[in-house]
């Protein structure tokens, strides 16, 4: 089996900022802002005075982080729309490269040329409502920006900023929280997973063993080592695609597994024999999860229905249907346990646009929670079960206050389908992965974006970060799983 690893920075073939732009694919909000940045410092350690800096002058030389060079230019009249007023009449100075640089910025925000966002009649900018249009309809523009980006391209060349340093500075006060370095490394790429139907589905990281187990359409299981990314075994069983895998949270080496069929089944990892095969009577098996003692298990389903599995039985194959809860209107697409001693024991959350807050006294749920637009997919509760994140078709992430049943904060995270959530364990991260690529790193004090890595080439759909941070995993429809590790863990 083959073992990809991410190619490192020496190895990145060179291109321009213009054949990045120009690729079908989200630039975030944060990667624009360190683009901006790594400009301003390209400009602050030069003494050349561009004149004018375009999209293909700029030569990006790594993405994650931004490294770039900025090539001198044979004709400063070349290209008049990221060109100053007083540039097209032959003057230049600092503030012309201020122009170029905010209208670059512009340029990456809105995906449109600079002619069309000027308004001729009424001599005005109007890139905003371009902005505004590239995004979701729902997405909150980001006033500082706009601010400093306004001053950056103001036609009064006296009205700029002063020069890189001061732009720099405001961009600095406005996000001193997005890093100007990656946090995480591709560490391995995954393949082996094959066909045309062989999107992965789910991941699974055992609590206590270097193991990552990836569940995927083409119905089968595959375990990896997590140090080194070599394939350890593929469990086969399974007569569908495997939707769902959880590990049990003390026993690292059982693994359950849920799919399409409906049929949830009990393996163990270490020589890859399936201990148990039941069929809870549920359409297809959206997700699993295990309570933090190891002795529930949920089990969602696409017939509406949560059931709940009592594990804390002498033989550890066996599997016990306790109870089953029936409110969803629609599919049930994920549910996690409570990480706390609550009143709230479960969470979980629907197609039918409502996330639930449950108990396990009674089949009746605790709270409904409303204020998605469309379908809810996936969930997670901080380390101390104070915070319930949501997320879903509609691209937002809903953070919920627990103990009080509130709505305290919406995030207009991604411009597609959200299909993983993760708070890290010190519960000052949230993570969000989405099917436009992107995982997103969210500071929670201020909910602000702190990190964006583009990872694979087609829909992200599974996302776990492990229980001690080191790693973080994703899946796509690529057929590709990914193992990232902090920078500072890379060896």
């Amino acid at each position: 089996m083959e073992i990809i690893s991410e190619p490192s920075e020496s190895t990145l073939p060179n291109c321009t900022l213009a054949e990045v732009l120009q690729q079908d694919r989200i630039l975030t909000l944060g990667w624009t802002i360190d683009l901006v940045r790594s400009l301003l410092r390209a400009r602050i350690n030069s003494n050349i005075i561009h004149g004018q800096i375009t999209p293909d002058r700029i030569l990006i030389i790594s993405e994650n982080p931004i490294h770039l060079k900025i090539s001198p230019a044979d004709n400063i009249g070349a290209d008049p729309e990221f060109s100053a007023p007083e540039v097209i009449d032959g003057k230049i100075s600092m503030s012309s490269d201020i122009y170029s640089i905010g209208m670059i910025a512009i340029y990456s925000l809105t995906k449109t040329s600079p002619f069309q966002l000027f308004d001729i009649a009424n001599r005005c900018w109007v890139w905003k409502d371009y902005w505004q249009r590239s995004i979701q309809a729902e997405q909150i523009i980001d006033h500082q920006l706009v601010a400093i980006l306004d001053r950056a391209i103001d036609l009064d060349a006296t009205s700029r900023f002063s020069s890189a340093r001061e732009m720099l500075a405001a961009i600095d006060d406005c996000y001193p929280h997005l890093p100007t370095a990656a946090s995480w490394y591709c560490q391995h790429i995954l393949t082996g997973h094959h066909g045309l139907f062989a999107a992965i589905k789910s991941i699974a990281i055992s609590p206590h063993l270097p193991i990552v187990a990836t569940a995927s359409e083409d119905k089968t299981i595959r375990l990896w080592n997590m140090d080194t990314g070599r394939e350890i075994a593929i469990l086969t069983g399974h007569q569908t695609s495997v939707e769902t895998i959880a590990f049990h949270p003390h026993k690292s080496g059982l693994l359950y597994s849920g799919d399409r069929n409906g049929i949830i089944k009990l393996w163990r990892v270490m020589d890859g024999e399936e201990l148990n095969s039941i069929d809870p009577q549920q359409s297809k098996v959206n997700a699993l999860a295990m309570s933090n003692d190891g002795k529930l298990l949920i089990s969602a389903g696409s017939d509406k229905t949560i059931k709940i599995w009592d594990l804390n039985l002498t033989d550890e194959r066996s599997i016990e249907h306790l109870v089953t809860f029936k409110h969803h209107h629609l599919s049930v697409n994920d549910v996690a346990f409570n990480p706390i001693d609550s009143d709230v024991k479960f969470a979980s959350v629907s197609s039918d646009r409502y996330a639930i807050l449950w108990g396990l006294e009674s089949k009746a749920p605790l709270s409904i929670l409303t204020a998605h637009t469309q379908a809810v997919k996936t969930l997670a509760f901080s380390p101390d079960g104070k915070l319930l994140a949501t997320a879903g078709d509609d691209g937002s992430i809903q953070i919920w206050d627990v103990n009080n049943r509130q709505l305290t904060q919406t995030l207009s995270a991604h411009a597609w389908t959200i299909s993983a959530l993760s708070f890290s364990r010190d519960g000052n991260t949230l993570i969000s992965a989405s099917w436009d690529g992107n995982i997103k790193f969210w500071l929670v004090s201020t909910w602000q974006e702190i990190e964006c890595i583009s990872t694979h080439s087609a829909e992200v759909l599974a996302m776990k970060i492990c229980h001690n941070g080191k790693y973080l995993v994703t899946g796509s429809r690529d057929r590709t799983a990914k193992i990232y590790v902090k920078t500072t863990d890379r060896t």
